[in-house]
């Protein structure tokens, strides 16, 4: 018997988002702590070499979470094989940067299926019998410190992560009677190639002024992974319907 609470060993998750960034590094870190792991993403060759450095007792599955019908039957056909869940992590997401004169209801939509409504939507698949390992269990969703205060440029993106944390909270209390944890990371800028993506958006000093927001500096990938651990396991058992602001300071300014 492990008696480390924060072993993972014996427990199955589903991580979106798998195929790079806080995904691959959550994914290796998960792997490291013994968990089984079904990794989602719609980047097959991303998710190839993600899974390359897990457990082969791992396995992947192209998903497009942007196209929320599509969640259930693939999960469902692949979970039949792969075996039932004790949990889920959904990191999936992208970011989306326009003023408010450049706003519109199409790409709103787009990020709000792939960073919101998806959340429901495996939320939704993972009750589901045939999915649901039994006994206790853990989700955890992630949302951003703009899901927390406020950032110029930034309205359609914040509305995604605002959701997040409602849903977390709303889910937490639904779910709560089913010994299922609902929990949720809100991260800070870290250093991601989708950061280094989109710093050329912006002048040179727009790398030294992220820097200055966070009192610790900007954060690694392992930094989520950690706190997304502890959410899964047996040492948080206690913890449902909680924010966890992983941001080196951010939002206590």
């Amino acid at each position: 018997m492990d008696i480390n609470p924060f072993s993972l060993r014996e427990k199955t998750f589903l991580i979106t988002g798998a195929a790079s960034g806080i995904g691959r590094a959550t994914s290796l870190f998960l792997s490291q702590m013994g968990a089984k792991l079904l990794l989602v993403d719609i980047n097959e060759n991303g998710l190839k070499e993600t899974l390359q450095a897990c457990a082969s007792t791992d396995d992947y599955l192209i998903v497009d979470l942007s196209i929320p019908s599509e969640i259930k039957d693939k999960v469902l056909t692949k979970v039949c094989d792969f075996g039932k869940l004790n949990g889920l992590v959904h990191l999936a997401g992208k970011p989306y940067i326009a003023p408010l004169k450049s706003i519109n209801e199409r790409k709103c939509q787009e990020i709000y299926n792939l960073n919101t409504y998806s959340a429901i939507e495996l939320a939704k698949t993972f009750i589901n019998r045939n999915v649901y390992a039994g006994g206790t269990a853990s989700i955890v969703l992630v949302s951003s410190v703009y899901g927390i205060v406020g950032s110029a440029a930034n309205v359609g993106y914040a509305m995604s992560k605002s959701a997040i944390i409602g849903i977390t909270k709303s889910l937490s209390m639904e779910l709560a009677s089913k010994g299922i944890r609902v929990n949720c990371v809100a991260p800070g800028f870290i250093k991601t190639k989708m950061s280094d993506d989109i710093n050329p958006m912006f002048d040179e000093s727009h790398s030294d002024i992220l820097e200055k927001l966070h009192p610790l500096g900007l954060g690694d990938p392992e930094d989520i992974a950690y706190a997304i651990s502890y959410l899964l396991s047996d040492a948080s058992k206690w913890v449902t319907g909680a924010v966890f602001n992983i941001d080196g300071g951010f939002t206590a300014q």
